[in-house]
């Protein structure tokens, strides 16, 4: 069966509070405990059904994992573990619960250079000594994602995220690409984003004398400290759930409006951008004969926008609208400007 973070971490919060018998567990106590700890370490706020906590009680119960966790209830009431010092930490797994702890280990390896799963570390690491004790061989890598190694910035993700979740007001101190030096800014944190290997906070100055998003590239932040004596205030205007829904990248002010876009795309890259489409709302339009293809995009038009089209180069046309059409044809003819003689 499959075995995902969020599992892991609910099951591992369980035994956890199972584990201390100074305190009687009620169902309601388990959840609270588990909701509590998704929250902290996804940034989950939805909390845990009765259901998903059931089947996780019987997942623990069941030799599905080699648990067969003595999992009993006192007076109707109180949840608690029938053998004392027992801990699914302690137990020898079977082969189906090796493989699905290794399969849900492989992709949290890839994590564990982030600050904010720091404390998820521990968990992590007791799962892989018990694959390790029960294995012959060492577990061979199946998944590699992509990683920037240097990246300036990481080091700053777990404040970043602490702040945003808590809502607390920060000072950032920043240095653009075109500042000649760095500046302290206080601002309200409102999301992280990634956006092809580089991370972005998304936030509001205090300054601001209108309601509006600011980004700040995490590279280019020299330090982050609380600021406790500026309260925090949200943006009634941004939904970090939704803002980029019609975005490609980050850049996006609260009034810009998605714009239709018409691009065609020749007949070698036609399969590759219909496989792995530019935004969500592309759409082909129109087939030629050719094999070539004319899409659309319902898509906020911005840098990221641009300079993924262009790195198409003579595969993809813009038609519309047509001021970006201008603009892309004037970025095509200084880069072939380069060439020239």
């Amino acid at each position: 069966m499959p075995l995902n973070r969020a599992t892991l971490i609910r099951i591992s919060t369980i035994d956890r509070c199972l584990q201390n018998r100074y305190r009687r567990w009620t169902i309601n106590d388990l959840i609270d405990a588990c909701t509590d700890a998704l929250a902290e370490f996804e940034g989950r706020s939805t909390p845990v059904s009765r259901r998903t906590f059931q089947n996780d009680l019987a997942l623990m119960r069941s030799d599905r994992l080699g648990y067969n966790a003595p999992i009993v209830v006192r007076d109707n009431k109180y949840y608690e573990y029938d053998a004392p010092d027992y801990s699914i930490t302690h137990l020898p797994l079977n082969d189906e619960g090796l493989d699905a702890l290794n399969s849900a280990l492989d992709i949290l390896r890839q994590l564990q250079g982030f600050p904010q799963l720091a404390s998820s570390i521990d968990i992590i690491s007791k799962l892989n000594e018990q694959i390790t004790r029960h294995t012959s061989s060492t577990a061979r890598p199946a998944m590699d994602m992509e990683h920037v190694p240097g990246y300036k910035g990481t080091e700053f993700i777990g404040a970043i995220y602490d702040a945003v979740r808590k809502q607390q007001t920060i000072v950032v101190e920043y240095q653009s690409f075109k500042a000649r030096q760095s500046e302290a800014v206080v601002v309200y944190p409102y999301l992280l984003k990634e956006y092809r290997n580089r991370w972005f906070l998304i936030g509001e100055k205090a300054a601001n004398r209108a309601p509006q998003v600011n980004i700040f590239a995490l590279d280019r932040i020299h330090s982050v400290t609380l600021h406790k004596e500026v309260p925090f205030r949200q943006c009634v205007d941004f939904d970090p759930e939704h803002f980029f829904d019609d975005t490609i990248g980050v850049t996006k002010l609260i009034g810009d409006k998605a714009r239709r876009v018409v691009i065609k795309i020749d007949r070698q890259q036609a399969p590759y951008v219909e496989s792995k489409p530019f935004h969500r709302t592309q759409k082909v339009e129109q087939r030629f004969r050719d094999g070539s293809i004319q899409i659309s995009l319902k898509v906020v038009i911005n840098n990221e926008l641009e300079r993924l089209i262009l790195g198409y180069g003579g595969h993809a046309e813009v038609i519309a609208p047509p001021e970006f059409r201008a603009r892309v044809a004037e970025s095509v003819r200084i880069a072939a400007s380069h060439y020239d003689g």
